[in-house]
């Protein structure tokens, strides 16, 4: 299993090597090898599970797309991002951040702005309640097995991203 640390404000490391934002695309390399996929100049890696954006002084975003069922499963600030719950990894970075959050997508996604750290869901809990009670009003209850996965999706969050300094905005 790989052992990735997402380290806002600087970059990740990945089973020990560091990938710093404002890293070139040769740096990038160097570490991970050639990009599966680049598409609009973005490296992407792992089944497009990880993705380097460029900026005009190297690497401005890179962010995790494989969510909880991903094969990776980077952590920050010591916890699963993907396998701690929503609320919880919020309540977290939220903390670290110690200033502005952009919360303009409902709970769908927020962005930490002293960290330049985000994150995203398909759905939020409430949401999904909609889903639910819509689906039995017109008769067309949902399974068990597809109310548990809309569930999950509301509950973790499906991808975590870091900017350089005020890649989210002003800080």
């Amino acid at each position: 299993m790989n052992n990735i640390v997402i380290l806002p404000l600087e970059g990740i490391s990945f089973n020990g090597a560091k990938v710093r934002l404002g890293a070139s695309e040769s740096e990038v390399k160097a570490v991970l090898g050639e990009p599966e996929r680049v598409i609009n100049g973005s490296l992407y890696y792992f089944g497009n599970e990880l993705r380097f954006d460029p900026g005009e002084n190297g690497v401005e975003f890179i962010e995790f797309l494989g969510g909880a069922d991903g094969a990776l499963q980077p952590t920050i600030y010591g916890v699963p991002a993907f396998k701690t719950g929503a609320d919880e990894l919020y309540a977290l970075l939220a903390e670290k951040n110690d200033g502005g959050i952009d919360d303009h997508e409902n709970g769908y996604s927020y962005a930490f702005l002293t960290l330049s750290v985000g994150v995203y869901r398909e759905s939020i809990p409430e949401s999904v309640e909609e889903m639910i009670t819509e689906a039995e009003s017109e008769g067309f209850p949902m399974s068990a097995e597809d109310i548990a996965e809309e569930r999950k999706k509301a509950a973790y969050w499906a991808a975590i991203g870091i900017g350089c300094a005020g890649y989210y905005g002003n800080s």
